[in-house]
């Protein structure tokens, strides 16, 4: 099971390692003690579970286990922070597995670690047997299974542009699923027919889904700043919003007061339809 730990507390790193190593089958893959570099060291290390020991930097640390989310990284956490009620349900909120008041101790720690890393491997072996069954040919789950995995995969994606919360990300959901059901672009579908919706309501929809796509734009090209190499970013740009208007947004980002970058619905939706069709979609 690899950990790794964030911590703003140098002494308490070997205490920890200790702990963490104790078990043969752990091994703590990184320690860092800066947010932004910790976000970086868990774009390229596999990570089980993360620790977060943090006081002085406490809201910096919940808000990284949000930035992790935005691009889909998702490990276990276990923080140790202040004796405070408030900080400890916000902990839960953003999606916590433990929380420790500080100072910890060490015997709960280390059943903590225990039972957070038990689970994870249930879950692996959960994930490997659905893996395994949902590949049996059948007449019957054949075609669902096909149909799960694209809206699974339309759903990753919203979840990496970090709009999976925005209110207009249920509308964006809805047209999908007629997208995949009747496999047709955006262009061919009726409201009315199948989602019920006048020409009030479907202008409402799309204002609300014209503000979540706003977000994910800006998502995006914060995201293709800092990795501008990136093929999975530059294919989102492309396919999503057109990357001329990704680079905009980026401009934007970079220089107050730049243009900024155009939202097209029927482009977008085309795109993640393309995109449901694709294995390696995040």
């Amino acid at each position: 099971m690899n950990f790794y730990l964030l911590s703003d507390d140098e002494s308490s790193v070997s205490i920890v390692q200790n702990i963490i190593e104790s078990d043969f089958s752990n091994s703590l893959v990184g320690v860092n003690f800066d947010v932004d570099s910790a976000y970086d060291d868990l774009l390229q290390l596999r990570v089980d579970v993360m620790i977060i020991n943090c006081l002085e930097i406490f809201p910096e640390g919940l808000n990284l286990i949000k930035r992790l989310a935005q691009v889909h990284i998702k490990p276990h956490f276990i923080v140790v922070g202040p004796h405070n009620e408030a900080y400890k349900d916000e902990a839960y909120r953003v999606g916590i597995d433990a929380y420790l008041d500080y100072p910890f101790n060490h015997l709960e720690f280390k059943n903590i670690t225990k039972l957070v890393g038990s689970y994870c491997q249930v879950v692996d072996k959960m994930a490997e047997i659905n893996k395994l069954t949902s590949g049996i040919a059948t007449p019957f789950n054949r075609p669902q299974s096909k149909h799960r995995l694209r809206t699974d995969r339309i759903h990753s994606i919203l979840r990496f542009l970090g709009i999976a919360s925005e209110n207009g990300c249920d509308d964006i959901l809805r047209i999908a699923k007629v997208m995949v059901d009747q496999n047709i672009p955006f262009s061919k579908i009726d409201f009315q027919e199948s989602l019920s919706l006048n020409e009030h309501e479907k202008k409402s929809a799309f204002q609300r889904i014209r503000r979540a796509l706003r977000v994910g734009i800006c998502n995006l090209a914060g995201m293709c700043i800092e990795y501008p190499e990136n093929e999975v970013l530059l294919e989102y740009a492309n396919s999503l919003f057109d990357f001329q208007n990704v680079y905009n947004e980026m401009q934007r980002i970079r220089e107050v007061g730049a243009q900024r970058g155009q939202i097209s619905i029927q482009h977008f939706f085309d795109g993640l339809l393309q995109e449901s069709y694709r294995e390696d979609t995040y």
